[in-house]
């Protein structure tokens, strides 16, 4: 869907920019000298007073129906020049300096998705034991070269898997004649999360609903119809406008448990329309 594409874009660049920059002292020293990895002062405090990052945050996000996890971040200011996340251990997990024509522009904001590995290959144990709990710091230097500093909470508190009762909804696309729905009263419905994945108590701050049209009406840019939209936490059903709904239409449907920390945890299917 539009949003995750966009999403794994910008965790591409991130990426990209990170390796341009370990290029870049390659070249400037004769030796290579990694930007993300063990190197405790990849991004040196700026000179003067600093100020707080509008935005910094990591969370979990797992789902349930594919049996995958992973990690998301966003860091977001008026613009800078470099960008480093540290765990609450002080290890270097993420630095961030925009080279060559973003040098000058600098970068206002990344939002990133790491790879998120079925639960066979990583499992929830070892994320929690690859990223401790605690406050992730947040070392960068603004476009103006003011010192920015912050941090992100980061929890293992993953809600349990949202239960979707309506409509029914089928795992398989190549078995969707199970999970035929009418464009005009379709409403999501599902049971309310009381506990996370490990049967702890949990405090979800809402649920958001997306319903994706499968099919790529525009596969070289973003206008691909989805409904989006949050819910308080204590609501348990959407309906959906019959605007948006187009006949004989394929379509994924997820519905995600939001806990207060920005852990999140997706429940997928798929339905058509009449």
């Amino acid at each position: 869907m539009p949003y995750r594409i966009r999403v794994t874009l910008i965790g591409v660049l991130a990426s990209a920019l990170a390796a341009s920059a370990c290029g870049a002292n390659a070249a400037a020293t004769g030796n290579p000298t990694p930007v993300a990895g063990a190197d405790p002062v990849a991004c040196l405090p700026a000179p003067g007073e600093s100020v707080s990052i509008a935005t910094a945050k990591l969370i979990v996000e797992y789902n349930a129906t594919d049996n995958d996890i992973g990690v998301h971040g966003a860091f977001d200011d008026h613009g800078w020049s470099e960008l480093c996340v540290y765990d609450p251990n002080g290890t270097l997990v993420l630095a961030v300096r925009p080279q060559e024509q973003l040098h000058d522009l600098t970068m206002a904001g990344i939002f990133f998705e790491s790879r998120e590995p079925h639960g066979s290959e990583f499992s929830f144990a070892e994320l929690k034991a690859a990223f401790p709990e605690g406050q992730y710091q947040v070392r960068a230097t603004s476009f103006d070269g003011t010192g920015l500093t912050g941090a992100a909470t980061f929890t293992h508190d993953l809600p349990a898997p949202p239960v979707i009762s309506s409509p029914r909804l089928v795992d398989d696309e190549a078995n969707v004649g199970d999970a035929v729905v009418s464009t005009t009263d379709l409403v999501i419905a599902w049971e309310n999360v009381t506990a996370t994945v490990d049967g702890g108590p949990v405090v979800i701050s809402g649920y958001e609903v997306i319903v994706t049209k499968v099919e790529h009406d525009d596969p070289n840019g973003f206008s691909r119809p989805t409904f989006d939209v949050h819910v308080p936490a204590d609501r348990n059903s959407l309906t959906v406008s019959a605007e948006f709904l187009e006949a004989d239409t394929l379509y994924e449907l997820e519905v995600l448990a939001l806990e207060q920390s920005g852990n999140q945890t997706i429940t997928v299917g798929f339905f058509k329309t009449e």
